[in-house]
């Protein structure tokens, strides 16, 4: 798994403390080796297209992001699966 540590070509304020955060640290290493590069660019992209179709497609404009469960992103989400399932 990869996760964001900040913007992109921005230096941070202070350094990360190795102590309190040895994950965060953990992951700064990993993502400036080769394939932790290449593995975060293909992050930026995963998640666009589906959200793309859940707006223009679909025509969910806002969503109910509260509660446990998340019921109404679901149910959105499940609708578009069976539109592509649909389509083939």
């Amino acid at each position: 798994m990869v996760i964001a540590l900040g913007r992109e070509g921005r230096q941070q304020a202070k350094p990360i403390d190795a102590q309190r955060c040895p994950h965060t640290v953990a992951m700064q290493a990993k993502l400036q080796t080769d394939k932790g590069k290449a593995d975060y660019r293909k992050r930026k992209w995963l998640a666009e297209p589906p959200i793309g179709w859940i707006k223009n497609v679909l025509g969910f404009r806002q969503l109910s992001m509260r509660g446990l469960d998340k019921a109404e992103f679901k149910l959105v989400c499940l609708s578009l699966n069976l539109r592509r399932m649909g389509a083939s």
